[in-house]
């Protein structure tokens, strides 16, 4: 493999200008940049591409060692694996996966429109904007040969005349506003929302801060202001869940998990502004739902629970705090190492929702009382929508439902004498007594 230098020289000797410019936004201006065709194989991955920050943690975790391309030809592979295929788990000392739908159409729109965009690298060939076209193109290459993929338009960015911040915004107004090309995953938007938002010197204790950020931010993105605020919070309590779980910044266990943390930022935008006394608790309550795998639509019910039944969710909290007192004497609050080398289900079907950000099933918390927290959050949750209904007949009849499965196969008296029986027990006695607690109402009735 050629070193630096080599790739410098290389592309200075074989470069072709195609006769045209291409303009981008450079420090508040725009600037004229000569677009050349440049040799592929000159051309290296970059590690440090902001699209699989997290999955590239959790590759280096497993492969016990830093990704490598310019010196190590399977981690070019690694890298491209990240960015086109789903379904990643690491073979030998590779990452592989399935290749997406989104990799199909990249290549179908590829071979039949070619390029429509330049890449942009650096004088030594390291791609800083087009990580996954030349991804594509090297896996094409090795598909129907090089013939018609040697060359590949670029544009050259010197460091001399733009330094790593300027680039660094270059690429985070590019990637984050595109089109065609597939938007960050997951937390890796985040990640990349959250660098801008360092290099404005974002405050995130402070709500003005986050508002002015946010203003600055949101024509980046192409989204509200309001958008990207809930998304700045969901940044911050993202943080502040992998430091109470001793994990800080090891993005990659929160993969999938997006929805999640808006939900939580939107309702602790609310908390911290009318409820500040109640922040702690609520705060508790949501991270222990994510601990617990619970999804975004709990998380919802839990804000809709708070926002309209106060002694419910307050039941709840109690609760949660109660199981979580046995959690620092089975060894405190950490995420564990994932058990297996997968980092997305491989027997995942091939429709598309597999390729989209849907939710995983969240961080693997050591030694959580995941059981318990979820029974907890489970019932709060069915109390308070049936408490929402107003067809009593209907709630009845949902009553009734879930009783009669029980008798089905001895189920109830099995359980009784089993494991949990007492706790089965006490429930069958509270049923009885609230029948015969409200029994004169079924007979004033007749």
């Amino acid at each position: 493999m050629r070193n630096s230098n080599e790739r410098t020289y290389y592309i200075d000797q074989r470069k072709r200008s195609v006769g045209r410019s291409v303009r981008i936004w450079v420090r508040g201006v725009w600037e004229d940049f000569q677009v050349y065709n440049v040799p592929v194989d000159a051309l290296l991955l970059n590690a440090d591409n902001r699209r699989f920050r997290a999955e590239k943690m959790w590759a280096q975790e497993h492969l016990e060692r830093q990704l490598d391309p310019e010196n190590n030809p399977d981690d070019q592979l690694s890298i491209a694996s990240l960015l086109l295929d789903v379904s990643h788990r690491v073979e030998g000392d590779r990452v592989v996966g399935k290749p997406s739908g989104a990799y199909e159409a990249l290549k179908t729109d590829w071979m039949l429109r070619k390029q429509e965009s330049p890449l942009w690298i650096r004088p030594d060939g390291t791609v800083r904007n087009g990580n996954r076209r030349l991804s594509m193109i090297k896996r094409l290459q090795k598909e129907v040969g090089s013939s018609s993929l040697e060359d590949v338009e670029a544009i050259i960015l010197p460091e001399a005349l733009i330094d790593e911040p300027s680039l660094l915004e270059m690429e985070q107004r590019e990637q984050l506003t595109e089109n065609f090309k597939v938007r960050y995953n997951d937390i890796d938007y985040l990640l990349a929302l959250r660098e801008a938002a360092e290099m404005r010197e974002i405050q995130w204790h402070e709500r003005d801060s986050i508002n002015d950020v946010a203003g600055q931010l949101q024509s980046m993105v192409e989204k509200s202001h309001q958008v990207v605020v809930r998304d700045l919070f969901a940044i911050k309590y993202m943080d502040l869940f992998l430091d109470d779980s001793e994990q800080a910044g090891q993005y990659h266990r929160l993969l999938k998990t997006l929805e999640r943390f808006r939900d939580i930022g939107r309702m602790m935008m609310q908390v911290e502004e009318q409820y500040p006394m109640e922040a702690a608790e609520v705060l508790q309550t949501l991270f222990a739902a994510v601990r617990a795998n619970k999804g975004h639509l709990d998380i919802r019910k839990i804000r809709s629970m708070f926002k309209s039944d106060r002694a419910r969710f307050d039941k709840l909290a109690s609760k949660v705090a109660e199981a979580e007192t046995k959690w620092p004497t089975m060894g405190g609050p950490s995420l564990s190492n994932p058990s297996s080398p997968t980092l997305f289900d491989v027997d995942a079907g091939d429709d598309e929702e597999n390729d989209s950000d849907g939710e995983g099933p969240g961080p693997d918390v050591a030694n959580y009382p995941k059981d318990e927290v979820s029974t907890a959050i489970d019932v709060a949750i069915d109390g308070f929508l049936a408490s929402q209904q107003d067809d009593v007949a209907q709630v009845l009849q949902e009553v009734w439902n879930r009783l009669e499965v029980l008798i089905d196969g001895g189920r109830l008296s099995t359980a009784l004498t089993g494991e949990g029986g007492s706790a089965v027990q006490q429930n069958l006695t509270r049923i009885f007594e609230w029948v015969y607690a409200n029994k004169h109402l079924l007979e004033s009735a007749e």
